[in-house]
């Protein structure tokens, strides 16, 4: 289960460190420049880490119930970041607008993975 498991552990460390870092090294990025940037970033940090889920799990998911119970982990990983961030950092603040994109991100994955694998079942086994 572990070694099926590695790349969203790698993803969801990887976000850890990034969730909790100083916001002021990432504003010297000019792709984070924008309104709500942050929010996009989420988005796209719990899609990636739900898709990888999916795909390392993939042989469990024989019923739709299995992705929404799948989905619970990165979504308590988030919202566990986020109250992280309001009570251990002085840089940051634990958001619920934040959750809320993570979410969306996390609920996104599902459909782009049935489409995926609808269309590349094949090399998706």
């Amino acid at each position: 289960m572990l070694k099926k498991n590695i790349l969203p552990l790698f993803i969801a460390l990887a976000i850890l460190i990034l969730s909790l870092a100083d916001p002021g090294s990432f504003n010297k990025i000019n792709l984070t420049h924008f309104p709500h940037a942050d929010k996009v970033v989420h988005l796209i940090m719990y899609f990636t880490l739900m898709l990888s889920l999916i795909y390392g799990n993939r042989t469990l998911l024989l019923r739709f119930s299995n992705f929404i119970i799948l989905s619970m982990i990165p979504l308590l990983y988030g919202i566990t970041i986020e109250i992280l961030q309001k009570y251990l950092t002085s840089n940051r603040s634990g958001e619920l607008l934040d959750a809320v994109f993570d979410l969306i991100g996390i609920l996104l994955a599902i459909p782009v993975w049935l489409l995926l694998n609808k269309l590349f079942s094949s090399f998706l086994k």
